[in-house]
């Protein structure tokens, strides 16, 4: 490390960082287009120009992420010369940049609107008309490109290089006529293509998926933690006044994803925003499955388990640590043991980040003491079994309707998922809160604890999970009662 004074205070610098990075760590605000702490500096976008003095040499205006810090180095980010320079920076890229704002779907965090306005840089000098280039292109089935917005920051050029190292994208033709495109014109491919957009300063990269569909300033935004692999990657959720999530995106967290997402995690909308969702609870009566309070099915539930000697508790591994603590607790009054229905490993594991283990608690379930079995040998369980209780987001999904109608009718089984089964071994289907509607933990495939978080309200009387298990620990005898009725 060494010491370096930026703006009159003295900090310890990394020599092998540069120096922009070294501000940033100390709460020090420079501008930034083309640097990015996940990928190489090249210094081409010019807008992260501060004063540097070394030694008696006078101070001269230099990019702070291709310059390195150095012992005694004096640093001014606010000093007359480094925002002059900073605004012809602006002047220039704001040539031939569109006034089209209104209708960008980056407007209220796109970068060059924010440094703008904080260098004051309201005017240009040209009257040269703003070169036309192609709007609206696809590069596939995930991006589109808007070249009259680019400012060739080339950030997504470098994250394919360097990050899925399958390069797709480069700085097409010269001078002006500078562009960026695919090679050969193909689309993109891969499922890493999200992060362009997250990487693009201004409005030039957009997600098919999220275009026109909200203003950032009407999305609620909550941390949380991805759970379609086990990686668990650190997420931001957002929701559009508390209705569907419209958009997730990578979280920064050094010791998962870095700053990464894939594509899988980022478009995971069909479990969240499933439409159909078991409001309440459901109870079998004579003609079928009817509308029940939640107390009168959790008693319904109580009694199915209380008339068998023994009871099957399969759950899915997108149980919480808490829910799966909880559960286990409460499995010993009946003298069971919860079993977690483990998928198999899919195809999408990659170099990257997708593990292709699709349970994203595996590791804080199996350090509990539950046990995963593969889904066929927990339907075979299941077959051996006159009792089973089904619990937890995407449970039936995991051992499948038809192996749930494939039991005998004397079967009794009862489900807590977000949607509903209609099946005759059914005696009860309880509604629960999804991973967007809960909180908790999740353990990842290295150990690390990942939040959820509720970032939207559930359907009508639907409740999560763990407040479900809190009331059938009431409803139910305790374990030492349970323990004179075997006997």
């Amino acid at each position: 490390m060494v010491k370096i004074t930026v703006n009159g205070q003295q900090i310890e610098a990394d020599p092998k960082k540069p120096l922009i990075h070294a501000c940033h760590t100390h709460d020090v605000d420079v501008p930034m287009y083309c640097y990015h702490p996940g990928l190489s500096p090249v210094g081409s976008c010019r807008i992260c120009q501060v004063e540097v003095k070394q030694g008696e040499a006078p101070g001269r205006v230099m990019v702070a992420c291709r310059t390195y810090p150095a012992e005694g180095m004096v640093v001014d980010t606010e000093s007359p010369k480094a925002h002059e320079t900073r605004r012809e920076c602006l002047e220039f890229l704001l040539k031939n940049h569109p006034l089209d704002c209104p209708i960008c779907d980056k407007a209220g965090e796109c970068d060059l609107q924010d440094f703008t306005y904080a260098e004051g840089q309201a005017a240009g000098r040209t009257h040269e008309p703003r070169r036309p280039l192609e709007k609206r292109k696809s590069l596939g089935d995930t991006i589109v490109l808007d070249e009259e917005r680019c400012i060739l920051c080339s950030r997504c050029v470098r994250f394919f290089e360097e990050i899925p190292k399958q390069a797709q994208l480069t700085v097409s033709d010269l001078g002006s006529r500078s562009v960026i495109s695919t090679f050969m014109d193909k689309p993109l491919k891969g499922k890493y293509q999200g992060n362009i957009a997250d990487l693009c300063p201004v409005g030039a990269l957009t997600l098919t998926k999220f275009r026109f569909q909200a203003r950032v300033w009407n999305l609620t935004k909550m941390a949380s933690t991805c759970g379609e692999c086990s990686r668990g990657c650190s997420t931001t959720v957002e929701v559009l006044r508390g209705s569907d999530v419209k958009r997730i995106r990578p979280r920064e967290n050094l010791d998962v994803n870095g700053w990464w997402i894939c594509d899988i995690g980022r478009f995971a909308f069909s479990h969240i925003n499933a439409p159909n969702r078991l409001e309440g609870s459901l109870v079998r009566e004579v003609p079928g499955l009817s509308i029940a309070r939640n107390e009168d099915a959790l008693c319904a539930v109580r009694d199915m388990m209380m008339r068998h000697k023994e009871v099957l508790f399969l759950v899915s591994p997108w149980l919480t640590v808490e829910e799966g603590q909880k559960l286990l607790d409460y499995s010993k009054r009946f003298g069971s043991k919860p079993i977690f229905v483990s998928p198999e490993h899919n195809s999408e594991k990659d170099t990257v980040l997708h593990t292709g283990d699709p349970c994203p608690n595996r590791r804080g379930l199996t350090e509990l003491g539950i046990e995963g079995l593969p889904q066929k040998a927990a339907i075979e369980r299941m077959q051996k079994s006159k009792c089973i209780v089904l619990l937890g987001e995407r449970i039936v999904e995991l051992i499948g309707a038809s192996a749930v109608e494939a039991l005998p009718h004397a079967t009794s089984v009862a489900v807590f998922d977000c949607h509903a089964l209609d099946l005759p071994q059914v005696q009860a289907c309880v509604g629960i809160a999804n991973s967007a509607e809960r909180t908790g933990t999740w353990v990842n495939i290295d150990g690390v604890k990942g939040p959820i978080a509720a970032v939207k309200p559930t359907p009508r009387n639907v409740r999560a999970l763990e407040r479900h298990l809190d009331d059938l620990v009431k409803l139910s005898p305790s374990t030492e009662s349970m323990g004179a009725r075997a006997r």
